[in-house]
């Protein structure tokens, strides 16, 4: 399926969506669901997650190849590309989080 990228247009409220189209994006939105009302979220393409809606992990770490940041699921750390970094299970650790996460204390 198509990955989405969709956002407020305020930038706050950003998220990949899997939709065929543009609009089913958009509407099933986070954004969306926040804004109420449909010209206030953007959505474009996002190639580089598609077919990834069945495996959040590789969502995630497609993101942050392509320029997103997340927070660390234990500190709030931020997490970019440039930072060692963790992902299991849907979340995000930090470096200085790793172990924690790895020996199951998260």
């Amino acid at each position: 399926m198509k990955a989405w990228h969709v956002q407020d247009t305020q930038g706050e409220h950003q998220e990949i969506v899997f939709a065929e189209k543009r609009s089913e994006a958009i509407n099933q939105s986070e954004a969306y669901s926040l804004e109420g009302e449909w010209t206030n979220v953007r959505a474009r393409r996002a190639k580089y997650a598609d077919g990834l809606e069945n495996n959040s992990d590789e969502v995630i770490e497609a993101s942050i190849q392509n320029g997103w940041w997340h927070e660390c699921f234990d500190c709030s750390d931020i997490v970019t590309e440039e930072k060692k970094y963790l992902i299991r299970a849907g979340r995000v650790y930090c470096e200085n989080c790793q172990e924690g996460a790895t020996n199951g204390s998260s």
